[in-house]
Parts: C-alpha cells; structure tokens; sequence
C-alpha cells in the first residue's frame, strides 16, 4: 500500500512538472505578472509597457505567445542581450507566461507618431553614379561591347562588388582609384539608383542562337532565376547584359577566373555564345523600385505581421504603433545578420537605410 501511495505521488510530482515546463497549459497570473514587471522590466520597458525610451520596443498589446517565444529566445541564446539572458534565464515558465500575460493586457499606446510616410528617393546616388556611367553608359545603361550594365542590378551585388574593387580584392584597371575616397554610404546610395533603373531591351546580338541558349540556360537558371531575373541579392542579373561581356565573363567562370558551380561542365564556344545570346534579349527590369513609399513596401511585411485575409499568427509580432527607432535599430540588425532569422536577413538585405526609415516611419503611425 505504502509503494501504491508512493507511486501516485511521485506521478502527482511529474504531471506537475511536465505542465511547468509546457507554456502552453500556463494560464497567465497577472496580478503575478505585474509584480515580476514592476521588479525587473519596468526600468526599461515601464509599467504600461510603452518603453522608457524610442529604442526600446513597445510591449503593450503585443501577443502573448509572441511574448514567451521571444523571452525563451533569450533565455536560449537565439536572441543576444546580457541582461535580458540574465534575467530569463533565472525565470520559470509560469514567471514567463505570467509577464507575457502581463504586458499582452496592456492597452496599445495611442498617437505615437505624426511624421509624416518618408519616400525611399535613389536618385541621392545619382552624384556618385555619375563617376561610373563614363564606362557603363548613362543610368548605367552600357552601349559599349564588352562592358556590363549596372541599370537594374541588384543592389547588395553592386555594393559588394564595388567594394571589392575598392580594396583591390577584384581586379580591374583603374577602378581601384576611380572609387578611392567613396563611403560605405555613398557605395550604397549608388547601387540602389543603379538598382532603381530599367533598360530598353536589347536588339539580337551579332553571334549565337538565342533559341538554342534559352535550353542551355537551365543550369545558370537555378542561381541567376528564370530568364536572367536574380531572386538572391547576391546574384546578379543577366537579363539584358551585354552580349560581349556575357562570353567574356562566362568563360572567366570556365577558366576558373571567377567562381560558379554551374559551370563545372566545359562549355563549347558555340554554347558559351548561345546562353550569351539568350540572356542578352531578356527584359531588364529594376531591382528596386524608385521613391516607393513607406506604405507600399509594408505591402510585403504585412503578409506576416498584419495580415488583412486571416489572423495573424501570435507567434508574429505586430508591428503597428512600435517604436520608430526600435523599428530602424531590429531592421537594420537583421540585415547585418546579428538577429537570427534567416527570412527576416534575406528581406532585408533588399533595404537600404532610406527604406527602413520610410517602413519604420510608417509603422510607428499606425495604431495597434
């Protein structure tokens, strides 16, 4: 009898573990919440949840489950602050689910900004482009054979690019001293109003078969997209480059000059002029798109952070009413890669610091 009682304890104890460690069968304690806050968040993120600075990110009104996965984030090492690891991980899952509870019950913070939507302008790069279009034609637009096109290129290939003729770790003569001098800003302001341009279609290159280059291409396709439209910001375009800088480069590629995968497999010189002669005639379009304001690039955020068709997941913060310079600071940290998220890093990537400001600007108007 004394081993039965001893069973039903120890299976007592266990039960009451498993649901301690499973948030999800947690009914948040408020009241238990709110001593926790008062204790150790409400220096930083006050009482109402509203944050003692702009840089700090508003919790009130947030969902809760968002709230635990983002505390557990820390706690786990996902996400990076001292303090915040500190104190997490000296919690228990019901001090996790009670402060979540807490702040989830707050009421959202009215009127936090009335600036007005910025738009994202490239044409600031037009300055600095200007040093480039001498040999890349103007917007970038080549007419020369043999020099590529800048003009709708994607705009993270073109800042590192430049850069690494900047240091000299590609090599081209004279474009080492061309850039001496520019900033790491003035490099991004030009790939984006190069990135913002289009191009009028190329007319059938002097040599190869267009058709036969269309069949060829299926290889170059899994990196460079279908018909030349890149989907990394990485990878650059080939859609409407030059015919004669296409060969040149892909047998660079060949000769192990440059580094592609795709191009492991010899190519005859015919084929080498048939996938040039291909991508040369495809529709250029731009990378990004000029002055798109605040609103029309949280067209794509919204998918996941405030979606209209269905609920939006509570795993998934909301971005309305947050703070501004919260907002410019986590954006800029994803596409630095010093938050780990993968989708976050490569959305971001696309954004230069104009566009975060207009997204942030436009948030930060919206109510929650």
């Amino acid at each position: 009898m004394k081993h039965i009682l001893l069973g039903v304890v120890m299976l007592t104890l266990l039960a009451a573990c498993g649901s301690e460690s499973d948030p999800a069968e947690l009914v948040a304690d408020l009241v238990a919440g709110k001593a926790i806050a008062e204790a150790d968040c409400a220096d930083c993120h006050g009482m109402d949840g509203h944050g003692a600075s702009t840089d700090i990110p508003y919790l009130a009104a947030q969902s809760e489950q968002y709230l635990v996965e983002a505390m557990h984030a820390y706690r786990d090492g996902g996400r990076l602050h001292p303090a915040l690891q500190d104190m997490t991980a000296r919690m228990s899952e019901a001090d996790i689910v009670n402060i979540a509870g807490y702040y989830a019950s707050q009421p959202a913070l009215e009127n936090v900004s009335n600036q007005q939507n910025n738009e994202a302008a490239y044409t600031e790069g037009a300055a600095v482009a200007a040093i480039c279009e001498t040999c890349h034609g103007e917007k970038g637009i080549s007419t020369e054979a043999g020099m590529p096109s800048l003009a709708g290129q994607q705009p993270i290939y073109l800042m590192t690019s430049t850069q690494e003729y900047q240091t000299g770790s590609r090599g081209h003569e004279g474009t080492q001293d061309m850039l001496e001098g520019l900033e790491s800003v003035d490099i991004e302001k030009m790939a984006m109003y190069f990135a913002a341009q289009s191009a009028p279609a190329r007319e059938p290159a002097p040599f190869g078969d267009a058709v036969a280059g269309e069949a060829t291409a299926a290889d170059c396709g899994k990196c460079h997209g279908a018909r030349g439209i890149s989907n990394d910001p990485m990878v650059p375009n080939l859609a409407g480059q030059d015919p004669v800088y296409l060969v040149s480069a892909i047998k660079a590629y060949q000769v192990k000059e440059r580094d592609c995968e795709a191009l492991t497999t010899p190519r005859t010189d015919e084929q080498v002029e048939n996938l040039a002669a291909f991508y040369s005639i495809q529709k250029s379009v731009a990378s990004v798109h000029d002055e798109l304001s605040g609103k029309e690039m949280a067209v794509k955020c919204d998918r996941c952070h405030n979606p209209t068709s269905h609920e939006r997941k509570l795993s998934v913060p909301s971005l309305n009413g947050q703070s501004h310079d919260y907002l410019v600071k986590a954006m800029k940290e994803y596409r630095q890669e010093d938050r780990d998220n993968s989708m976050m890093h490569k959305m971001s990537t696309r954004y230069n610091d104009e566009m975060i400001e207009a997204l942030a600007t436009y948030y930060a108007a919206q109510k929650n």
